[in-house]
Parts: structure tokens; sequence; C-alpha cells
């Protein structure tokens, strides 16, 4: 329908609809009107674009001025016009020059639209892989795991890991000691068969650090949005970022439905220390992904207490309120009972806290144990 026309579109700081829109319409050729302030964006378009083979050209308008618009635009064969971007006179100028006509609208439904509200087209569910994203939002991927292989061969000891929250704290301690006498037979096995584990002289002794030490979680991660039909999945992923020598790591990267996924994932830090993964994290969804990036802190039930002390675990437990008699609460926290009550309570406060911080963020926490239904 649109393969003789040239799509015209302003350019801004929003790439996404502009690419999404080349790629679903598949136009003859592009023309981005651009500024000097905005040859960055205008790169980030064209980077995304030649990925997929379309030709782009880049003019300069003064995006204030109908004369400049219109002079830029005047030799352009079957034009269509793309009006997310840009600013309001430009859009307006253009709107005049086409007499109203050919002009669409890229809506967040995924539905491109003409100025009558009419369906010209609908973007498809996964147009976008993690290249593309990669190239719209200015990053490039330096460095991922390759071991694919691997990893998909050892799912079945990822998943028993991920189910047991009592292996995963075998699992630092074999990190963190080097070895342990404990571990359960089968599981043993097949991590002995694995290249994950050996037994050696009476103790269990970890051959592959990096998996005990907290790989496994990632290598869930991966697995399992796979196994959720995420359209393009990486792991263990190092991008650097477009004219800068900054590099930034995520440990699982993915797309589905023109969405980009990142997932960080902590399985031997407590709450404190995972405050600061939070905010990393919100700065990085906020730079690769923009309006269309979601992102998730996969966290093991070791490091945090989900609910408050209870009566069961703690019997001796003043029953007034802590306001109602301090004294006697002050005289508890003394005891041995007491002191490991203080520490879970200030735990679960902890993690309160950073359920809050990361409600705001637009980041979810999430478990192993819940993660698919978080996740779709």
């Amino acid at each position: 329908m649109f393969e003789t026309s040239t799509l015209v579109s302003p350019v801004s700081t929003q790439v996404f609809p502009v690419v999404v829109t080349v790629l679903t319409l598949k136009p003859a050729k592009v023309v981005l009107l651009s500024t000097p302030q905005m040859k960055m964006y205008s790169e980030f378009i064209r980077r995304a674009l030649n990925l997929h083979g379309i030709e782009v050209q880049e003019r300069e308008i003064n995006p204030y001025s109908f004369s400049s618009i219109k002079e830029v635009v005047k030799d352009i064969q079957n034009p269509i016009f793309l009006l997310n971007c840009g600013t309001k006179f430009t859009a307006i100028s253009l709107y005049r020059i086409s007499n109203g006509k050919n002009m669409f609208y890229y809506l967040p439904t995924g539905e491109i639209v003409d100025f009558n509200g009419n369906k010209i087209a609908r973007v498809s569910e996964n147009l976008i892989d993690v290249e593309t994203h990669a190239k719209i939002y200015g990053f490039e991927i330096v460095e991922e795991r390759q071991d694919i292989k691997r990893i998909r061969e050892r799912k079945e000891l990822t998943e028993k890991i991920a189910s047991n929250d009592r292996i995963v704290l075998l699992l630092l301690t074999l990190f963190h000691k080097g070895f342990t006498r404990i571990f359960p037979e089968k599981l043993l096995k097949l991590a002995v068969k694995h290249n994950v584990l050996a037994y050696k002289g009476g103790k269990i002794v970890p051959l592959d650090r990096e998996y005990v030490g907290g790989k496994w979680l990632e290598e869930f991660v991966f697995n399992r949005l796979i196994d959720l039909n995420f359209s393009d999945v990486r792991i263990g992923v190092k991008v650097k970022w477009y004219g800068e020598n900054v590099f930034n790591e995520i440990d699982v990267m993915a797309t589905k439905n023109n969405f980009l996924y990142l997932f960080s994932c902590k399985s031997g830090k407590n709450v404190k220390d995972i405050l600061k993964h939070l905010y990393e994290l919100e700065e990085l969804t906020e730079r690769i992904g923009g309006d269309f990036g979601r992102s998730y802190l996969v966290i093991t039930k070791n490091l945090f207490k989900s609910h408050p002390p209870s009566r069961k675990e703690f019997p001796n437990a003043p029953k007034e309120g802590f306001f109602e008699n301090k004294s006697r609460w002050y005289n508890y926290y003394k005891t041995p009972e007491g002191e490991n009550y203080k520490r879970e309570l200030s735990e679960y406060r902890r993690f309160v806290n950073l359920r809050k911080r990361a409600k705001l963020l637009k980041i979810k926490i999430i478990t192993p144990q819940n993660f698919g239904g978080e996740v779709v």
C-alpha cells in the first residue's frame, strides 16, 4: 500500500514511534526533518532502520518557520507524514502543506491512525527485537553470554535450585566457605553431572563458582522467558552508550510485544545493598527502554522477611504495642529471643521500604516462585 511512498517525519527524543511506523508501513524511503539539537536522535533512527535495509535521508529545518519547512519538503514524491514527533508548529505546517491528507499518528496501543480516526495498520506484536531497541535508544551490545547450549542443558538443575529456598542457602554457604558436607543426594548427582559441584574427600566443593554464586538465578530467568514465549532473550549483556565511553551490565534482556524487558537478579545480598541496584535499574530502564521499557528485580527469599515477626516464632514478646510499654520492650530486646525479634523486624521493615521505593520507580520485585504470573 505504501511501497512507493516516502514517509516524512519530524525528529524528537521520541524515536520509537518513528521506527515502528516505518517497519509496519514499509515505505520506499524515509525523510527525517531534523534540527541541530536532534541530530543524535536522527542517527538513532537511521541506525535502527538501516538494520532492516531501509533508506533514510535527513534534512534540516527551522521548526518554527513555515517557509523553511515548505521548502524542505516540496520535492518529495508521494509523501506520507507521521506527526508523533517535533514541535506543534512543525506539525501544523505539515498539515497545511499536505491539506490534511496522508497524515498519520502512532498510538501507544500499537495502532497507526489517520487524522479522521481511521485505523491504517496495527503494529505486529514482535516487530522490534533487542538489537533494534539498542539502535533506537543509542546503545550497542558489546558482550553477552554465548554458552546457551549449556544453560539449556542444565535447566532441570536450575529449576530445582530456584524452587527450594534451603538449597539457595546451601549454595551461599558453598560460595562463601568453599565447601559443605550437606546437600540433597539427587540434586548433588545432577550438579556433579553438569560440572557445577564435585565430591572430594567427603566434602562437596563448587567447580563453577559463578553459577553457585548467583548465575543460576540469571539462567533461571533466561530459561523462564524462553518458556513464556518472549521473542528475543539475551543473558549476561554488556552495553556501550552511543558517543560515550560508558558501559553497563544487564543480567537478562528480552523483548515481547515490542516492549523491552530488563531483569536484575540478586540472590546473595541483603536488602540494604539491593537499594542501590534498584536505583541503577530504574536509571537503566529509563535510558534503555524509555516509555517502552519494563524492569524487574528478581530476588530470592533469603534476602527478605515478607511478614513481621509472629507470636508463634517469638512467644515471649510483649503483648502490648511498643509505645504502650516501652520499658518491657527494651528489656525484651536485651534477651537472645528479643535480639532475633528486633533483627527480623528490621529486615521486614527494610523489605517494606524496598517495595515502596520500587513501586515509585515503576519496578516490580519478584521471586522465582511468582515469576511467570508477575511478568506476563
